[in-house]
């Protein structure tokens, strides 16, 4: 009799454990398996999907307040986190009220297409050149924020949005309009919040700038950024693009615009082209204009196909 107990149970713990896993498990591996590495910055593009709803996966974003807004349960915070971590956040959220058992999945999308690029400089915590998701509208105050957002010492009620003219390209002249970003942020203005568009160039003062002022030296140069205007002002287009670390390996040095921080000046007269590699290559001094405080040298790059 114990014998044939024994071989009972043996047959049924055979049984059980060449069962195929309930679909519960199958979906808890799903949500241990996500990314647990990377962290959630804002402008993350990410798709989010409860598997228990039995629809396709929508597109989420972390907004400028660091936050996704998700169906159901609103607003939660997700910069930071990983989407591991937040989709086990929400899980718990959505059993609350929702759910009684609710997997969540939250990836990277497999391909994140750009619409173009942005540069952003000045009193930002990551100056640099940023891409344009293709399904997601950027202004102003949203690319700053990508940007890291202003520093402590940051003017935000005089931002310059620099913009090609015309047909957008390279060779054509820039407008500057200054915008009040602080105002944007702080009263709610959003109608001054302009979208931004491919090859927009976003400049944030200091607040305290240097007692000859500052220029911005932008694009394909090794250390883009701010630079001071020595007393007496002897600095050049030349010389403040050696300064900032020389032309970066695709930079358009016999291109190099420089554009003028002077707003009684007309729009068209406020781009000038410069051939800096002529005048490093032949000492033509004559050539290299000195740069005025709030002036912009914006350094393009040849676009290399690969």
């Amino acid at each position: 009799m114990i014998r044939f107990c024994v071989l009972v149970f043996a047959g049924t713990l055979s049984l059980l454990l060449n069962m195929p896993m309930l679909a519960s498990e199958t979906e808890s591996l799903r949500m241990a398996g996500l990314n647990d590495q990377r962290k959630l910055a804002t402008g993350d593009r990410l798709t989010y999907e409860v598997i228990e709803e039995r629809e396709p996966p929508i597109i989420v974003f972390v907004n400028a307040r660091g936050e996704v807004e998700l169906p159901l349960i609103g607003p939660v915070a997700a910069a930071g986190k990983t989407t591991r971590a937040l989709a086990y956040e929400i899980k718990s959220l959505l059993e609350v009220d929702y759910f009684h058992q609710a997997t969540v999945v939250m990836q990277f999308p497999q391909q994140n297409v750009s619409r173009g690029t942005v540069d952003i400089a000045g009193a930002v915590r990551t100056p640099r050149s940023y891409s344009l998701p293709a399904d997601q509208i950027l202004t102003v105050s949203s690319a700053i924020a990508l940007a890291g957002g202003m520093t402590s010492d940051a003017d935000g009620s005089e931002v310059s949005l620099v913009r090609r003219k015309g047909d957008g390209s390279e060779a054509g002249g820039e407008s500057r309009q200054i915008i009040n970003v602080r105002s944007i942020l702080d009263a709610g203005n959003f109608d001054e919040d302009l979208a931004i568009q491919d090859g927009d160039l976003i400049i944030v003062p200091r607040l305290a700038e240097a007692a000859g002022g500052t220029v911005y030296v932008v694009g394909g140069v090794n250390s883009p950024g701010i630079l001071n205007v020595p007393p007496g002002n002897t600095l050049t287009v030349s010389k403040a693009i050696l300064q900032s670390g020389g032309f970066s390996r695709f930079a358009r040095k016999n291109s190099v615009k420089l554009i003028s921080g002077d707003s009684s000046l007309p729009e068209d007269e406020r781009t000038q082209i410069v051939d800096v590699e002529e005048i490093l290559q032949r000492g033509l001094r004559e050539k290299d204009p000195i740069v005025q405080p709030n002036d912009i040298i914006r350094v393009e790059e040849r676009i290399i196909a690969f």
